[in-house]
């Protein structure tokens, strides 16, 4: 019987030994991923894998900033409407096929062929005839990207978009194997059949499990990637993920990391492995305006009102976050906030009475049933508590339902929702985060439509200058914030778990941090 126990310590040793194997980086990620088609994602879990696996014409640089990536420069028109970029010779997919323009080209026209039906296809919506391309009324082939020869992808738009070259480092901007893609079908994303052009290529997927990357020796850069596997753990419940990490289970728990009341906590258990970092994003309240009473935009200021931000900051989130009263986050580049914005006029006592006089105006202030708040399981259920028990001293019923993540996107897609808590955390420029309020586009899912809005959006395009370019998307903004199109409630910080072992983490506003900057002692 001794010889089993001895061959049990054995294994269980051998075990951990080979979790704390050099190379080996494992990293929490909320949200169990279900789609790693980089045209589908929409999990704050798929994104962040999907980095490791793929790279776009740009990337990221551990600081969040964008720099060269399969392409090692880049030229624009003086018109703004021309981008020509050059790619790095002798590129290769992980499979060693050449990586070429043409693969760019496929994944563009691919997310814009309606058929392909792209969650993320609106995002492309600035090259030349994607619209047009997208519904249908014209081929893919006339699309604004070409390639002239194998390393020349060539991007035209239909407005200038200075920050194109952002955008084009995310999810959106990445190529794709078409002979993989043509061959398999739905399939292409499974372990031994996926090919990418990223740091690192998938290995394993285990639902629930776990999602394993190792390295892609064919990728530009491998000699400067320290680690030889990367494996994703995700979870829907944060608290567990925290205590996967202070069993010394994961060397990585990013966003959402923890709650802000066990902040304190942690850092006096951890020390310098809590990590808190404002970042560039906001977190509201999304209504459904497609339904009663969302439709009236009196609900929706009301609602809006009564909620006291400076409140939530410094009793329910007093770890370093910040009022928010605004669609887009501080921070941006040539941000210019509005001058006049409701939700700060007079103090919180006014105006939730402004609140309750809106409501008493409206065929609807004491519904039938209450209004169902969605939010992710295990995060933001402190912040949405708050906000009810302020919503009830308006005379408005509302509960909470928590669900995995996963689940409550796939019912805001299809409109089931009534209002949800969801967030902004975007490529880092002022249009982009105001275009996931335009008519049909990506993140719409609330239904706001205002041809107003959108022609401003569209004039704010055609300007080159940055200024103006700002001035114009303020207006636009102006117009958001006078809808009441969502609730805004708190400007962000990111709270990570990092262990000191880990070498190459730098803290960003952004929250990007690719496995290929990282290593572990």
């Amino acid at each position: 019987m001794r010889y089993v126990w001895l061959l049990l310590l054995t294994m269980g040793l051998a075990d951990i030994g080979s979790a704390f194997a050099a190379g080996v980086l494992r990293r929490g990620a909320f949200g169990e991923p279900e789609s790693l088609q980089p045209n589908q994602s929409g999990v704050a879990s798929e994104q962040v894998i999907l980095r490791d696996l793929f790279e776009g014409l740009t990337t990221f640089d551990p600081a969040g900033t964008v720099i060269p990536g399969v392409a090692e420069s880049w030229t624009v028109s003086a018109d703004g409407l021309r981008y020509r970029f050059k790619l790095r010779p002798a590129l290769r997919w992980s499979d060693g096929a050449a990586l070429k323009a043409a693969d760019f080209v496929y994944a563009f026209r691919r997310t814009l062929t309606p058929s392909t039906t792209a969650a993320r296809a609106s995002r492309l919506f600035v090259l030349r005839n994607a619209v047009a391309v997208h519904d249908g009324t014209l081929p893919p082939a006339q699309l604004g990207v070409s390639a002239p020869d194998d390393r020349t992808v060539l991007i035209e738009l239909e407005h200038p978009l200075p920050s194109l070259p952002l955008l084009l480092a995310g999810e959106e901007g990445y190529p794709l194997p078409q002979q993989v893609v043509d061959r398999a079908g739905a399939t292409w994303t499974r372990p031994g059949t996926m090919v990418s052009n990223g740091a690192f290529v998938l290995a394993e997927r285990r639902p629930r499990g776990v999602v394993r990357l190792t390295r892609n020796r064919n990728f530009h850069e491998a000699t400067g990637v320290s680690l030889d596997q990367v494996d994703y753990l995700p979870s829907d419940d944060t608290v567990s993920l925290v205590n996967r990490f202070r069993a010394g289970e994961l060397e990585i728990n990013g966003w959402p990391g923890f709650a802000a009341a066990r902040q304190a906590p942690l850092r006096q258990e951890l020390g310098n492995a809590v990590h808190v970092t404002p970042l560039v994003s906001v977190r509201y309240l999304r209504f459904n305006i497609r339904r009663p009473p969302f439709d009236d935009v009196r609900v929706r200021e009301a609602l809006s009102l009564a909620v006291d931000r400076d409140l939530l900051v410094a009793r329910v989130m007093p770890g370093g976050e910040r009022a928010s009263f605004r669609v887009v986050p501080a921070g941006l580049s040539d941000d210019q906030p509005p001058r006049d914005n409701p939700l700060q006029n007079g103090n919180a006592a006014a105006r939730l009475a402004r609140a309750r006089a809106l409501l008493a105006q409206t065929a609807w202030h004491s519904p039938g049933r209450p209004l169902r708040l969605r939010a992710p399981s295990g995060n933001g259920e402190q912040l949405c508590l708050a906000v009810i028990a302020m919503w009830k001293l308006a005379g408005v019923n509302v509960v909470l339902e928590q669900s995995e993540i996963k689940s409550m996107i796939a019912d805001m897609r299809k409109g089931d929702f009534d209002i949800a808590l969801t967030g902004a955390q975007d490529v880092p420029s002022y249009e982009a985060y105001l275009e996931r309020f335009r008519r049909g586009a990506y993140n719409n899912t609330g239904g706001y439509a205002n041809s107003t809005f959108d022609a401003a959006l569209d004039r704010a395009g055609m300007r080159v200058d940055s200024k103006q370019r700002a001035a114009a998307l303020a207006q636009a903004e102006a117009i958001l914030i006078a809808d009441h199109a969502i609730v805004p409630l708190i400007q962000e910080v990111a709270r990570s778990l990092v262990a000191p072992r880990v070498l190459g983490w730098v803290d960003n506003p952004y929250d990007i941090h690719l496995s290929r900057w990282l290593g572990v002692k």
